[in-house]
């Protein structure tokens, strides 16, 4: 019998994600965060154009008493020292040291950025690291070797899956939503009418904490956990890490 997964993938390391985890708790979700081990504790604003962070400003040169052109909202990084507590029961996976677009890195920089990322958040959360994200969600296939050899098994782009269907190519793993679209609501719809008759299917939600913030429409808390409430309400979905829907995917097809 086939199966139909939930996975939350959020990028970045944000203090926003302590809020999300005590959303994520209260459904039973399970959940991937994707850091950067080279950037904890860092301060910057994200000023949003629409429901997209688009100007990023260094926090000592901002003012956030001041009026501003955009709205703002705050893209803090846990520190060092909070991090294990925070996430403690959830799936870590690197974003690369410190959040750099692959594509335009040397080949020593790049193999620089994956694996001494993947290192240190092995030392730090003392669990194997099998996941990626891609910086900007540009991916490379020079970084491929890499990232196996690295002992990655999956890597998330922000291209779109529209069938539910695993992928092919792990290191090519699209998301299926962006939680910032319109559509999120009737794509859910879809993934609870869809039947998993020939494979598994999949449902990956993809986030950064501080787009919540942001308080529009298609961006704000009530929607995170109106999406949690209402995927929690289907006992035929797994809600769990991205590494253990494609464990349990894959176990089941080996």
């Amino acid at each position: 019998m086939h199966r139909k997964f939930f996975v939350w993938s959020f990028d970045d390391g944000l203090e926003q994600d302590r809020r999300i985890i005590e959303i994520l708790k209260k459904y039973h979700m399970g959940a991937t965060f994707n850091l950067n081990s080279g950037l904890y504790g860092e301060k910057t604003w994200e000023g949003r154009i629409g429901n997209l962070g688009m100007r990023e400003v260094p926090y000592e040169q901002f003012n956030p008493e001041k009026k501003h052109l955009l709205n703002y909202a705050p893209h803090f990084r846990i520190p060092y020292e909070e991090v294990q507590e925070v996430y403690q029961g959830f799936e870590i996976a690197s974003h690369t040291l410190e959040h750099k677009n692959l594509k335009k890195c040397s080949e020593e920089e790049m193999k620089r950025q994956i694996e001494e990322d993947v290192q240190n958040l092995q030392n730090t959360f003392r669990q194997e690291i099998t996941g990626f994200a891609y910086p900007y969600g540009m991916s490379s296939e020079a970084c491929i070797p890499v990232l196996k050899n690295a002992g990655i098994r999956y890597a998330r782009t922000v291209g779109k899956n529209t069938d539910f269907r695993f992928p092919e190519d792990p290191y090519h793993l699209p998301m299926t939503c962006w939680h910032i679209s319109k559509n999120v609501l009737p794509e859910l719809e879809r993934f609870y009418e869809a039947e998993a008759e020939e494979d598994d299917l999949l449902f990956l939600m993809f986030a950064h904490g501080y787009e919540f913030d942001f308080n529009t429409v298609e961006s704000n808390w009530n929607k995170l956990e109106r999406i949690c409430r209402s995927v929690a309400e289907h006992s035929d979905i797994i809600c769990c890490s991205t590494a253990d829907a494609f464990r349990m995917h894959e176990g089941d097809n080996v």
